[in-house]
């Protein structure tokens, strides 16, 4: 059985080439994709002040559940977390297992440290119940982009993945949008203020904080690859040129090759030296959150090593 080609209301309009512009996908979450949602999202960047000069629609498109089971985006998307909420402890780096003794005071060796996936079966959950465990600060840590909540004796790996992918299924359609800008960090990040500000004063959300349970936007240059990986195509399905993105052209230019890019992007975890000398371990989407093209160049640079999972 065939599946359903992406519907493309806006062709992707090409490369940018000036010195400051950089293209943002904006996607929705599955539980709130619809017209009302990318209406109210336009709406908000009508709000922004000479908007006309800074922001442009560049891309929209409605992609079918069918089509992305069928190419496993969504998977892909993620695929450290799965990997992380699939093997669990199995899967920490040194760095990580330092780090997590610090923060619960617990030896890693003697810690039950399961997969979000084992988790469910031990629990008794389904996947909505694991996402919605709610815990205190203390029980929470973030280390490499991975989740852990202490939930009784079990510290539970990446518990959101499952729910992440039993939403994004054949017949969850997730609507993208790409916005081509001049604004860059906390600038971008206005303008998904006003985008939260009218979804708001519509119902859809009832704080700021939220906004991310609705729609996802590029929060970095690595991100907008990333994106653009799972995310841009045409109308009859094919996947469009990553040259269409600038930093994936930047890179290039920077002497990086097609293969090195991408590797990136399946392995993002880095280890860098800090200033007492001491590794330290970040994933390359969370070190250049908001940072220029050449900032996120001097930062790779940087990494000492690449973590191979």
């Amino acid at each position: 059985m065939g599946f359903r080609n992406p519907t493309i209301v806006v062709p992707f309009a090409g490369a940018c080439n000036t010195p400051r512009c950089q293209d943002v996908f904006v996607y929705l979450r599955p539980e709130s994709n619809g017209v009302a949602v990318e209406s109210a999202i336009m709406r908000g960047v009508g709000k922004v002040p000479n908007w006309q000069k800074n922001i442009n629609l560049v891309y929209l498109a409605n992609l079918p559940g069918d089509f992305l089971n069928d190419k496993g985006v969504i998977k892909k998307h993620y695929l450290t977390r799965v990997k992380f909420a699939t093997k669990g402890r199995n899967l920490f780096t040194p760095f990580m297992r330092k780090i997590f003794r610090e923060h619960y005071k617990v030896e890693f060796g003697e810690a039950e440290i399961i997969g979000s996936y084992e988790a469910l079966s031990v629990l008794g959950l389904n996947e909505e119940e694991l996402f919605s465990l709610w815990v205190s600060e203390d029980d929470m840590l973030v280390v490499n982009g991975q989740t852990i909540k202490r939930v009784g004796k079990y510290f539970i790996v990446n518990s959101d993945i499952p729910a992440i992918l039993h939403k994004n299924n054949a017949k969850t359609d997730i609507a993208v949008m790409i916005f081509r800008t001049v604004f860059w960090g906390n600038d971008f990040y206005n303008v998904v203020l006003k985008m939260t500000d009218v979804l708001l004063e519509e119902g859809i959300l009832h704080s700021h904080s939220q906004f991310s349970h609705v729609f996802h936007y590029s929060k970095g240059p690595f991100e907008q690859i990333l994106d653009a990986v799972g995310f841009l195509y045409d109308s009859t399905g094919n996947h469009l040129p990553l040259q269409n993105i600038r930093f994936y052209n930047f890179l290039l230019e920077k002497g990086l090759s097609p293969l090195e890019i991408i590797h990136f992007i399946k392995q993002p975890l880095l280890q860098f030296k800090n200033a007492e000398g001491f590794i330290e371990e970040k994933s390359i989407f969370q070190v250049t959150k908001d940072l220029s093209y050449e900032e996120s160049w001097k930062i790779i640079r940087s990494a000492t090593a690449q973590v191979l999972l």
